[in-house]
């Protein structure tokens, strides 16, 4: 039976310093890690992911701590909460430009943008597949929303250079849209 320990306790030692950087940066405005993840999935996600019930659900905290990081970051001018013109139960939160530059500039941490940066594309695309293999088996093992981009998902269906189509919402969506994170994404492997 193989040992994985030292795969854990470097998997451990990786999320610390990234937790330590991402404390620090939120320090600077006088926020914490949570706001800073709220900020980052804001920043990422499509026009169907964008409420208190997907970042709630993103976040795997509970909704008082939700609804308290948002306040603040309301409070604060990093984000703004617009109710939905069709169903007036729902809010869409959108990142003001400021709230835009502090996740563009603090997610993911330099530290780890610089270090990816140093690795060869020979190095990265192996680093990258086994990370996806193992996000999606942990994600599986805990049943957890996969929260990935539209383009992965099995309801993404490419038309063309510039659009696709959502085969779960019904709509024509614009080509950078794949980049972004869904709450409703479900991995193509898993359907198959």
């Amino acid at each position: 039976m193989k040992n994985n320990d030292d795969i854990c306790d470097l998997l451990e030692r990786l999320s610390t310093l990234f937790r330590n950087e991402v404390r620090q940066a939120g320090l600077v405005h006088g926020l914490h890690p949570v706001h800073l993840e709220v900020l980052f999935y804001l920043n990422k996600c499509n026009k169907f992911s964008d409420t208190p019930a997907a970042v709630k659900d993103f976040l795997g905290a509970t909704k008082g701590t939700t609804s308290k990081s948002i306040t603040l970051l309301e409070t604060k001018g990093y984000v703004v909460k617009k109710q939905d013109t069709k169903d007036k139960r729902v809010y869409h939160l959108s990142l003001t430009e400021a709230g835009r530059q502090i996740a563009a500039d603090n997610m993911p941490p330099m530290s780890l943008r610089a270090a990816l940066t140093r690795c060869s594309d020979s190095e990265t695309s192996p680093l990258k597949q086994q990370l996806e293999s193992l996000l999606v088996d942990i994600q599986t093992a805990t049943s957890s929303l996969s929260f990935g981009l539209c383009k992965t998902c099995r309801f993404h269906l490419a038309k063309n250079n510039t659009a696709f189509f959502c085969e779960l919402t019904g709509e024509d969506l614009p080509s950078q849209y794949g980049e972004l994170i869904c709450r409703e994404h479900t991995l193509k492997s898993l359907c198959e």
